[in-house]
């Protein structure tokens, strides 16, 4: 249906009208009429009014499936990995990211837990290929500790060649009672370093229930707390970053879509609406740390050159006359306009 000429008319006033609020000096004054209409919405409508636990489930799942693998996120791991090679603009310390107080208290929780890192060890030796490589380790260990006490020994008259003739008897011994035991017994060698590796696990829960490990792990943090941190990746290429980078997102990327990844969002959903459902939004948004201040002056300071520039493009003047159009050409106006 055509327009008459009186509903053409206020058509194009309408429009008008409107486009000057938007882009002219009303701009700042209908961002905030719209502020004021959106923060008073807020304290009305409660979590689950705006969207239900299984839309939100859905929206979580969907970022999780489709931002990963994206373009955008590609981009987003190549940036990072130059911003790596490029290093900090301003040099900083340590003490700059974490405070001495909250570094000794993960370090009490830390080695606080020093049973649950023995069973998790203990799950670990079972591996044959790891108990190999523990066995392997302390093997290199003894082997420098008696390297290392041959070279004081030898300081010493006499004793040099006493301890050399005992590492002498012993490597021969030892030597002899492999060949014999590997022949007779064919996994002697994987129970030995089962046992090695059980041992070694030993050795590390008892280092972290001394309680001067935490004390060391404190005068580390000491020690480097004031130094400038410089570079992390001096010795890698921008290529070796790429790839790491690649890498870490191909990880993200199967692991993000994965079921029990969803089960646990599923989860956190759950237990968020339990609390939140029936809770106002802007409780929500208080309850996060933001104030309804700190909202309203970001959006006051990013609504107006948002409107302005829409404006400017002639896409607000599009969508306005594309959805007003109908009604000044609908039957109930022209019967008025005629």
């Amino acid at each position: 249906m055509t327009l008459t000429p009186l509903a053409a008319q206020l058509l194009d006033a309408q429009v008008a009208w409107l486009l000057a609020r938007f882009s002219g000096e009303e701009a700042e004054a209908v961002a905030d009429d719209v502020l004021d209409d959106l923060m008073a919405l807020g304290e009305q409508v409660r979590l689950a009014e705006l969207i239900s636990a299984d839309d939100a489930k859905a929206g979580l799942r969907l970022i999780l499936e489709q931002v990963p693998p994206s373009t955008a996120a590609s981009t987003f791991v190549a940036v990072v990995a130059e911003v790596v090679k490029a290093g900090p603009s301003e040099s900083f310390t340590l003490s700059d990211l974490i405070q001495r107080e909250h570094v000794e208290a993960l370090a009490t929780e830390a080695f606080g837990l020093a049973d649950v890192a023995e069973s998790f060890l203990d799950q670990i030796a079972e591996s044959p290929l790891v108990a190999t490589v523990a066995s392997r380790f302390l093997g290199r260990v003894v082997a420098d500790v008696l390297a290392t006490n041959r070279a004081v020994a030898e300081k010493v008259p006499g004793l040099g060649s006493l301890v050399s003739l005992g590492s002498s008897m012993a490597g021969k011994v030892a030597s002899a009672a492999d060949k014999q035991f590997e022949a007779l017994l064919g996994d002697t060698a994987g129970r030995g370093a089962t046992f090695a590796m059980r041992r070694l696990n030993k050795v590390v829960v008892e280092t972290l229930k001394d309680p001067a490990a935490q004390q060391a792990a404190l005068e580390i943090f000491d020690l480097y707390a004031d130094r400038p941190i410089g570079r992390f990746t001096a010795g890698a290429s921008a290529e070796d970053l790429h790839r790491v980078a690649g890498l870490v997102q191909d990880a993200v990327i199967a692991g993000a879509a994965s079921a029990p990844v969803g089960s646990l969002v599923d989860s956190l959903v759950d237990g968020f609406y339990a609390v939140y459902a029936e809770t106002p939004l802007t409780t929500v948004v208080e309850d996060l740390g933001i104030g309804p201040d700190d909202v309203r002056g970001h959006l006051h300071r990013a609504l107006p050159p948002l409107l302005k520039a829409a404006v400017g493009s002639g896409e607000v003047e599009r969508i306005l006359r594309l959805r007003l159009e109908p009604f000044y050409a609908s039957p109930e106006v022209a019967s008025l306009t005629r």
